[in-house]
């Protein structure tokens, strides 16, 4: 999909268009790792003004993909394999063994609630800001049994396995396919969850990371290569 093509889309923001163009550009390797550029010039090349461009850098930094400088200029942040295989040893130790905890005592409201984050996530069309209620999802999976520090710590994870899986799923332009088979894997979560059965919700979370895991892996790997050639 180029510039144009997102632009017209009346539903996505000028901002939410200098996100997925940037990031597109960092995947693609015309942003490489390490070599400052300029905000201005980005905005040129994607057909957008400064404004959203500086507001989708910010985002951007949130996320760990790149840091800004007092001079207006940017970098791209280096990935590396081992700080995802870390993330997500972690998340593996933590996450769903609170899941597994909540399940028994999940209420009707609850499950609810999780059903709602998941036909938000996926109501069409799809935007960056259908990631915050992913973000919530997965917040809301190991609740009740999450108490204030373990959720602090788990911020930290998912701010930090963010930056890796965004770029293995991109919300605005994946595929119809994709899309449905995220929304799936998050309803056999939801599936899961409907079962109150600790072991049945344990299983499901740690495939469905294991599986996010192997997927950011597999793009690290294929921008790995294409940096070697």
């Amino acid at each position: 999909m180029s510039p144009g093509r997102l632009s017209a889309n009346s539903k996505l923001s000028a901002v939410d268009v200098a996100v997925h163009e940037i990031r597109r550009l960092i995947l693609s390797g015309t942003l490489p790792p390490g070599k400052p550029f300029v905000a201005q010039s980005l905005a040129e090349r994607i057909g957008v003004s400064h404004v959203p461009v500086r507001e989708a850098l910010r985002k951007l930094e949130a996320q760990g993909l790149v840091s800004l400088s007092p001079s207006r200029s940017a970098i791209v942040n280096p990935l590396h394999a081992e700080d995802l295989q870390s993330i997500y040893r972690m998340r593996l130790w933590i996450e769903p063994r609170l899941a597994a905890l909540s399940a028994p005592s999940r209420t009707a409201v609850e499950l609810a609630m999780l059903e709602d984050q998941l036909e938000g996530m996926f109501r069409l069309p799809v935007t960056e800001e259908s990631w915050h209620g992913h973000a919530e999802f997965h917040r809301l999976y190991v609740l009740p049994a999450a108490r204030n520090w373990e959720l602090r710590i788990l911020q930290v994870l998912w701010d930090a396995s963010e930056r890796f899986t965004r770029l293995a799923f991109d919300p605005v332009e994946a595929p119809p396919a994709q899309l449905e088979h995220n929304r799936a894997r998050h309803a056999q979560l939801l599936d899961a969850a409907r079962t109150r059965d600790a072991g049945a919700v344990e299983r499901e979370l740690e495939a469905h990371l294991e599986e996010n895991q192997a997927a950011a892996l597999r793009t690290l790997e294929s921008l790995f290569s294409r940096d070697a050639d």
